[in-house]
């Protein structure tokens, strides 16, 4: 328990901006607070805070100490609120993001039955690829595809993510199957327009990431039409595995390079880091998490320090 004080009083002093100030909310005394900061870095063997006449700073090593100890203390908070509520039925608006793809193809069918067991919750779900900042936007719980950008938000892990390089058999029938990342200059690529331009295709090759640009004569900003150029046999495309596995399965498309996809990505929902989750945005998670991992229960995953820029 000493070591969760501990936690809670690094985050309190960079919250309140000084020694005096955290003393004051937590009811210590300033030489208190002092003295447990130091015995802390002596464990940890490093700074964590920078201290100046005028104002307390995190050090690099402090900075990521301090996500990650916002984070376990926002699990221990949803852990013991989640005993509290277990009476408190989910009621309020809930307003959530998704991406476009992952709210059509697997979001909506699971959103009847939560509303259906929650009749006290409106929900606002906007489908939407541009990352939304919850907090300016309003927005309680977003979801999230593929890596995470360090923030203050908080990341819960839904399932995880591959994306595969597909085509259909008629394609490959008529180009070969490439071997190799290489081979894809000798190929049609369809590709995703984003923001910066034509995406990437990551590869791991010899435990080593390997970044390729490819080239086509079909470009799209969506991945609806990504896909069904795919199944139209006018090239390969890279899809997340949730676009095209029903297709993969029936037949209408073949991954390919298979033993060189990344599999370190995941889908994750993501929530600012309160001290106090609501009953609305839990229950919407668990009800996900059973969902798209096929069971009517999911024991639920402790929170990690997440994971995107849009705070």
């Amino acid at each position: 328990m000493d070591r969760l004080d501990d936690l809670t009083v690094l985050v309190e002093v960079v919250d309140s901006g000084s020694l005096s100030a955290a003393a004051e909310r937590l009811g210590l005394s300033a030489s208190a607070i002092s003295r447990r900061i130091a015995q802390m870095e002596n464990r940890l063997g490093t700074r964590l805070l920078a201290r100046t006449t005028r104002r307390i700073a995190l050090t690099d090593a402090g900075a990521t100490f301090c996500l990650r100890a916002r984070a376990i203390l926002a699990a221990l908070d949803e852990a013991e609120q989640s005993l509290t509520e277990m009476g408190e039925e989910p009621r309020g608006t809930l307003r959530v993001t998704i991406p476009v793809m992952f709210g059509q193809m697997r979001v909506a069918p699971l959103l009847p039955s939560y509303l259906r067991r929650y009749p006290g919750v409106s929900l606002e779900a906007s489908l939407s690829d541009r990352v939304q900042r919850l907090i300016d936007d309003g927005f309680d719980l977003a979801i999230r595809a593929g890596r995470l950008a360090d923030s203050t938000l908080i990341a819960r892990r839904l399932r995880p993510l591959r994306r595969h390089v597909v085509a259909s058999p008629d394609y490959l029938e008529r180009r070969g199957v490439p071997q190799s990342p290489s081979d894809l200059a000798r190929h049609d690529c369809l590709t995703l327009l984003s923001g910066s331009g034509r995406t990437e295709w990551e590869f791991l090759v010899s435990d080593r990431r390997e970044i390729l640009r490819p080239a086509g004569g079909f470009q799209t900003d969506s991945l609806w039409l990504l896909r069904h150029a795919a199944v139209g046999g006018l090239g390969l495309a890279r899809l997340a595995d949730f676009i095209v596995e029903d297709d993969i399965r029936a037949g209408r498309l073949i991954p390919v390079l298979t033993e060189l996809e990344v599999t370190d990505e995941a889908i994750h929902a993501v929530y600012p880091a309160t001290r106090h989750v609501s009953p609305k945005v839990r229950s919407f998670i668990e009800h996900l998490l059973a969902g798209l991992n096929g069971s009517g229960a999911t024991a639920p995953s402790a929170p990690s320090a997440s994971a995107d820029a849009g705070s």
